[in-house]
């Protein structure tokens, strides 16, 4: 996947945390973005978010940048 790609993917991650960051705790809107990821986006997505966090600011909002260290976390793959 091309740079573009990824901060398109960014971006999506970016605007599920905000969607679901309205009133709710912390923990529970880091579950609420990781669950969404889980489920309805396709391995090859998951896998680039992921390898996003290997940049040092790939521009993850901190509730998407824990969302996505869940996920990586939960699939086995070294958090950076």
């Amino acid at each position: 996947m091309s740079h573009d790609q990824d901060q398109t993917l960014v971006h999506m991650v970016n605007q599920i945390a905000a969607n679901l960051n309205g009133g709710r705790e912390t923990a529970d809107t880091v579950e609420g973005i990781c669950s969404h990821l889980e489920k309805f986006w396709a391995r090859a997505m998951k896998q680039r978010i992921v390898a996003c966090l290997e940049e040092p600011d790939c521009g993850l909002e901190p509730l998407a940048r824990q969302a996505v260290v869940r996920l990586a976390e939960r699939r086995g793959v070294p958090a950076a």
